[in-house]
């Protein structure tokens, strides 16, 4: 057995998601802001770190001893899994790539070939998107240019996104076995395909509506949650950030003193998943207060602002460029933030009956079969109020909210159900078995996403194949307001943040 220090890899996942938004902040914005916010970050840290030994680890489901004991075959597991599903991605160009490849490949191009932060000379357009997760591969590209000429840009930078994916599943399959105690290979195995497989079950809905194609997921045709291999291979700039700050703040769900530390660091990289986070944080905040009260003696007023921490106020003030980063994009402001239930197209009754099917069959089942075991625990009843309500709002024209923001809940739901198998017993056989059921329902969807990659593969007689049709997010048919400011000009923060050419 191997033992891995479980402080030292919250340690590591932390500053893994750091890196990225301190380089942003260097790279995008002027020095005079840039620094003084990198260092409120570093600051915030340092912080969490030092009160870190003093405190008891606690995961959401239990104490947690210091060490986690694992065989060294279940961490060459964890990395071969991480390697084997980003190369079935797509990412990296070496499988196929879906068509969402066709915006995320114009951003990388622009991130490689352009000066930081991304202007487009002779327009009032600038690259505005939530581009963390191409950070520190577009710098590795630039480097990497600067020695071997530009001929190798595009690949060098591929190849190290694909590592950085590789990274970032390898930390999140750490942390979900750790969230489970598990030390052998067998049973790491079973959950990191149960991890990789979890899906709401639309293959049950597709075969009643005998509506079956390779993209099952949207069999209700308003809403959809995406699959983990769906979000995978479609959206990995949003999700694979995501699901390693939901992991982190499963881990330590008593830090509430680190929660905006935490959960901001999700903000460079995915804004509508951080809405799930956020709801994630304060739902577990609200529940965990009667238990601090009775358990622990403590008082309201030392519950209640325990996270107005010096910690959370330095990670706010250090995100705020980033924020205002993010809302300059042009599509922020054309159909903003709102409550739609589709009733211009159905009549209220219908919409919330449609409403409670999909719920039913995207997460429902599971919290259903769940309930025995998680009735008490407030993080499960977090997951499920938010799953509930998330499709219920819309930003934008397409359903990206609801997609997105239910990342960080199903990612929840997915550690819950892992939990429940682990340790159901005897007494939950029945349960147990529904659950099994239900979970290979849910698997067909990913399947056919793996399916998809395969035929197309098998088709071209390729593997080598990016989805590049674009190479810049300026292509009449890129979406362009979706990844740009459009008027630099009158916007605050290009006006006043952003670095201009190469100032230093």
């Amino acid at each position: 057995m191997i033992g891995i220090s479980r402080r030292k890899l919250y340690d590591i996942a932390l500053i893994t998601l750091l890196i990225p938004g301190l380089l942003f902040l260097l790279t995008w914005v002027r020095l005079i802001v840039a620094v003084p916010c990198c260092l409120a970050f570093i600051a915030a840290f340092g912080l969490y770190h030092r009160h870190d030994g003093r405190k008891e680890l606690k995961s959401v489901f239990e104490k947690q001893p210091e060490i986690w004991k694992c065989s060294g075959m279940t961490i060459a597991l964890c990395f071969f899994c991480a390697v084997l599903w980003t190369y079935l991605s797509g990412i990296g160009g070496f499988f196929y790539q879906n068509d969402d490849f066709f915006g995320r490949n114009a951003i990388f191009h622009d991130l490689l070939e352009h000066e930081w932060p991304v202007r487009f000379s002779g327009t009032s357009y600038a690259l505005t998107y939530y581009i963390g997760f191409w950070i520190v591969p577009a710098l590795i590209g630039k480097l990497c240019a600067a020695v071997g000429g530009p001929a190798v840009l595009w690949y060098a930078g591929n190849y190290a996104l694909f590592a950085e994916t590789v990274w970032f599943l390898f930390l999140i399959f750490l942390l979900f076995l750790s969230l489970l105690n598990v030390q052998s290979v067998i049973p790491a195995g079973g959950f990191l395909l149960l991890f990789v497989l979890f899906s709401g079950m639309d293959a049950l809905a597709s075969f009643f509506l005998h509506d079956w194609t390779d993209q099952i997921e949207w069999w209700s045709h308003t809403w959809q949650f995406s699959c983990h291999t769906t979000c995978l291979f479609w959206v990995f700039n949003q999700a694979v950030p995501a699901w390693l700050v939901t992991a982190l703040l499963l881990c330590l769900p008593e830090r509430t003193d680190t929660y905006a530390m935490i959960g901001l660091l999700a903000l460079p990289y995915s804004p509508l998943p951080m809405v799930g986070i956020v709801l994630l944080c304060a739902g577990t905040f609200i529940g965990k207060i009667p238990a601090a009260l009775r358990n622990e003696g403590q008082s309201v007023q030392t519950v209640l602002f325990k996270p107005v921490s010096i910690c959370n106020l330095l990670s706010i003030l250090g995100s705020i460029p980033c924020l205002l980063y993010l809302s300059s994009n042009a599509a922020t402001g054309n159909a903003p933030f709102r409550l739609d239930l589709f009733l211009n197209v159905y009549p209220l009754p219908y919409a919330l009956v449609r409403l409670i099917l999909f719920s039913l069959i995207e997460w429902g089942i599971y919290a259903l079969i769940l309930l025995p075991f998680a009735h008490k625990d407030p993080v499960f009843w977090t997951v499920a109020v938010s799953l509930l309500l998330i499709p219920m709002f819309r930003v934008g024209y397409n359903m990206d909210f609801s997609m997105r923001a239910s990342i960080p809940g199903l990612f929840v739901l997915s550690v819950y159900c892992a939990k429940f198998l682990k340790e159901w017993g005897p007494r939950k056989k029945l349960l147990a078995g529904c659950l099994i059921a239900a979970l290979l329902i849910g698997s067909v969807t990913p399947m056919l996403e793996f399916h998809r990659g395969a035929y197309k593969v098998f088709r071209r007689g390729m593997f080598h194949q990016f989805s590049d049709p674009f190479k810049t997010v300026l292509h009449p048919n890129a979406d362009t307001d979706n990844f740009t400011c459009s008027d630099t000009e009158n916007s605050f923060f290009y006006r006043y943040l952003a670095r201009r050419g190469n100032e230093s």
